[in-house]
């Protein structure tokens, strides 16, 4: 019996010694890996054309892609930080974007943003299934995404209301 259980712990020691260099040779790999640039969010190109959509709003408008004349378009998903930290920043600038506010939220409306956005004028908001066809006709495939839309083109786009505001306001 004796016998058994120091082969048993031998097998286990030659195992575990066998695991640590294995994983020293894992390690030793990954810092010779070169480091990758930060990954920074996904925007529309200006020139992008607006694909044709219709969606109906919180209100019951219908809107289309010939509505958006001149207008600041925000995706966002109430379960990203960023996004929470942009519809935070609405009531602030939206009065300084100088164009109405489509705001696109693609999950159900939550009682923050609806909070945000509680009687702002030139606010529209377009949530849960009925934004799948405004996320669908921008291409849009990372929150929070704003876009400046004049005509059917995308003017400038960026990840924050401040990323087109500039440009609105020149």
């Amino acid at each position: 019996m004796l016998a058994v259980l120091t082969a048993a712990v031998a097998v286990c020691v030659t195992l575990t010694v066998l695991n640590l260099v294995l994983l020293f040779a894992v390690i030793r790999k990954l810092r010779d890996q070169p480091r990758h640039p930060e990954l920074k969010p996904q925007t529309l190109a200006p020139g992008t054309a607006v694909r044709q959509f219709e969606a109906t709003t919180t209100t019951g408008a219908t809107i289309t892609e010939e509505s958006l004349t001149s207008t600041v378009v925000a995706f966002v998903s109430p379960s990203c930080a960023p996004c929470r930290d942009l519809v935070a920043s609405i009531p602030d600038l939206v009065p300084r974007l100088g164009e109405p506010l489509l705001l696109v939220v693609v999950e159900e409306l939550d009682d923050d943003t609806r909070d945000a956005v509680a009687g702002l004028d030139g606010v529209t908001v377009v949530a849960g299934i009925e934004s799948t066809a405004l996320t669908t006709a921008f291409g849009v495939a990372s929150y929070p995404t704003v876009a400046r839309v004049a005509g059917r083109l995308v003017v400038s786009s960026g990840g924050k209301l401040t990323d087109v505001l500039d440009r609105v306001a020149s």
